[in-house]
């Protein structure tokens, strides 16, 4: 029997990358983001490369964290088992000490609060049935307090920290929780022409680490993984 992972971004960037692997990898998918159009368009695109899978679609703006808890609620009850949730559903923000209000609220509900409305509804069907992996996909900036970017940075901090305290929580319970902190990675979102895209961290390293992660056996654990863009790095020396 085919296991089932929820990929939220899944039509798109990193969460299509990783929606393409794991499709490779034989799991059938339910497939996150806000368009219906983008998510019909990678669903085909994996069936045609992959038909012996299924994938659902489930269309859902994450800056409605109440339309994402419905969403949750239905997927819960429509999927007894989920075997994989990743978290990818994000956007960036450039905007800090001026962001309005209305800014500042939509960047926290798609970058954090629906990502942890899903993902408590998730983890608590994993607890029951001790077992299931989730994969939050954070950000080196939670962790750097970037001031260009500290709007956004702020989401991932959260983030980062609410998978800390999850990954405590499940220990027990046999569901593993990590949290994926890369740098720059080369997707649409970071095309602004500040660093070439080849130097940047690419899609399928990203995907990599999470092959890694979910490769690794019961009494291993991997909580946080971090990843360094390198012009960053060496810049920062």
């Amino acid at each position: 029997m085919s296991k089932l992972a929820l990929v939220t971004g899944g039509s798109r960037g990193i969460g299509y990358a990783i929606a393409e692997k794991l499709a490779q990898m034989g799991f059938n998918l339910i497939l996150m983001a806000k368009t219906d159009t983008n998510l019909l368009s990678a669903k085909h695109d994996l069936l045609q490369s992959n038909p012996n899978i299924r994938v659902d679609t489930v269309a859902v703006d994450f800056a409605d964290s109440a339309a994402v808890e419905i969403a949750a609620l239905t997927l819960t009850q429509n999927y007894p088992q989920i075997d994989i949730l990743v978290n990818s559903a994000g956007v960036l923000s450039i905007e800090f000490e001026h962001a309005s209000a209305a800014t500042l609220t939509s960047l926290f509900s798609i970058n954090c609060i629906s990502t942890m409305v899903l993902t408590n509804a998730i983890a608590a069907q994993m607890k029951r049935s001790r077992t299931g992996h989730i994969i939050n996909i954070a950000s080196l900036a939670g962790k750097t307090h970037l001031p260009k970017i500290g709007a956004y940075a702020a989401t991932k901090a959260a983030l980062i920290s609410y998978s800390e305290s999850l990954y405590k929580s499940l220990l027990p319970h046999d569901v593993k929780v990590s949290c994926l902190s890369p740098s720059v990675v080369n997707t649409e979102m970071t095309n602004d022409g500040r660093i070439a895209n080849q130097d940047k961290i690419q899609t399928e390293e990203i995907v990599n680490a999470v092959i890694f992660i979910l490769s690794l056996g019961k009494g291993a654990q991997l909580p946080q993984l971090d990843i360094d863009c390198t012009p960053i790095a060496l810049a920062q020396l």
